[in-house]
């Protein structure tokens, strides 16, 4: 399997989680949560996915080892003569975002990915996603 998914949004990254406590009695429990944004930003992803799975014909998510490439378009550049974006935030907060997006639409756990091939740019705000299996030969 190979596809190539362009979203024309702005890179966010994966924040750290927000944590809260609940009472329940004598009992209390802790949860994490992500921020709205970072939430917001992997509906998006997650819904385009959804889309090109569909169209691709898979019905449920892959288990092959993924070989994935991601290339984040930050935004114009103020002075027009960098080509990479150099600043924050950080790519690997960026791809994580984009994985767990894609977890349970297009493989089952981020672990399949034994690829990875991240870029970071100037450009006008988009992410492409291109995913690609490798056939386990037996």
């Amino acid at each position: 399997m190979q596809f190539v998914l362009e979203i024309n949004t702005k890179p966010i990254p994966q924040s750290r989680p927000r944590f809260y406590v609940k009472h329940h009695g004598l009992k209390h429990f802790v949860g994490a949560y992500d921020s709205k944004q970072c939430k917001d930003f992997k509906e998006v992803v997650a819904w385009h996915a959804k889309i090109i799975a569909m169209e691709n014909g898979l019905k449920e998510p892959v288990r092959d080892p993924i070989v994935l490439s991601l290339i984040f378009q930050m935004g114009e550049n103020g002075n027009g003569k960098e080509e990479f974006h150099t600043k924050k935030p950080d790519i690997d907060n960026l791809a994580k975002a984009v994985k767990d997006a894609l977890k349970g639409i297009i493989y089952h756990d981020d672990s399949q990915i034994v690829e990875a091939h991240l870029f970071k740019r100037y450009g006008e705000h988009m992410i492409k996603i291109e995913v690609r299996t490798i056939e386990v030969m037996k």
